[in-house]
């Protein structure tokens, strides 16, 4: 068998960081998955991951209640919230799945139109971890959000070169 011949000069180099940029917006990814996923569980709704010990959370802000109490003293309007959650985690879950496919496909490989999607992901963390500091006041989310968005950021810029290569000199 007969093998083309390679020219390895002409072929640009990817450096280790840029090889595996991709690995960090895939497990951003699987986090979300894991997030969205509990709202399919409404008790879990009395969580905060990002408040500070003690913090109330998003529902307790709004309703004054935790779950177990809102289930207790309105259970249409729990039922109702139930039903929207699981809208929620549906999407969410799909997004996530999206975003983990995306990284594993196109943004792997180094194309372009998976770079531009995958701006999802830092974007989607700020306003979402800005929505609960709005609901909360814990300023541990912004601190939370502000890691996640840089690490993000990273992932995106990181392998800039393998999606958008310098052009040669004439």
């Amino acid at each position: 068998m007969i093998y083309p011949k390679i020219n390895v000069a002409a072929a640009p180099s990817v450096k280790r960081y840029e090889k595996y940029g991709w690995t960090i917006l895939f497990i951003f990814w699987a986090l979300h998955l894991v997030l969205s996923a509990r709202d399919f569980f409404p008790s879990l709704q009395d969580l905060c991951l990002g408040c500070a010990p003690g913090a109330q959370t998003p529902l307790q802000v709004v309703t004054g209640m935790t779950w177990n109490q809102l289930v207790s003293s309105d259970p249409k309007f729990a039922s109702f919230l139930a039903s929207t959650l699981a809208d929620d985690g549906i999407s969410g879950v799909g997004l996530a799945v999206f975003g983990m496919v995306v990284s594993l496909t196109g943004y792997r490989k180094g194309e372009k139109w998976a770079w531009y999607v995958s701006w999802s992901m830092p974007i989607g963390i700020l306003s979402a971890q800005l929505n609960v500091y709005a609901l909360t006041g814990s300023i541990m989310v912004i601190y939370l959000a502000t890691a996640f968005t840089i690490v993000s950021l990273l992932a995106l810029f990181l392998p800039y070169r393998q999606f958008f290569p310098q052009k040669p000199h004439r």
